[in-house]
């Protein structure tokens, strides 16, 4: 089975030539054609994998990513995109819940905490006016 192909040329700014080059021979790949392959399949294997998702980009400190990897080396995810997106739907989750059930505990709780106040108020200045008498 042969691998048809085919010849692509294009034009760079000589600034993204130094990268690739740079790249390159940090990667101990033979040529840019190399590099430039690579680089298309990672493009490609990517647009293929976020089809019907989003991407967001995130600055994360390093001791919570060396975490994140350390997880993943354990099997809890497969990979630093699984564990983030596992950690997103937690949260969401935990904000539905507490906006669906949370709120309303919060304010039944509140309101007998209010009763409860008032009610002991009360008998204060019933005993206070039984003192007087």
């Amino acid at each position: 089975m042969t691998n048809r192909t085919a010849r692509l040329n294009i034009r760079l700014p000589e600034n993204d030539l130094r990268e690739l080059e740079m790249i390159r021979e940090r990667t101990g790949h033979e040529s840019l054609s190399d590099v430039v392959r690579d680089a298309i399949s990672e493009y490609l294997e990517y647009e293929a994998a976020t089809w019907n998702s989003s991407v967001v980009k995130s600055v994360v400190p390093r001791a919570l990513l060396e975490d994140i990897e350390a997880l993943i080396s354990g099997g809890d995810a497969s990979d630093v995109s699984q564990a983030v997106t596992m950690a997103l739907t937690a949260w969401v989750e935990e904000k539905r819940r507490y906006y669906t059930e949370g709120r309303e505990l919060f304010r039944r709780k509140l309101a007998e905490a209010v009763e409860e106040r008032g009610t002991r108020d009360g008998m204060t200045r019933s005993a206070a006016r039984m003192r007087v008498k």
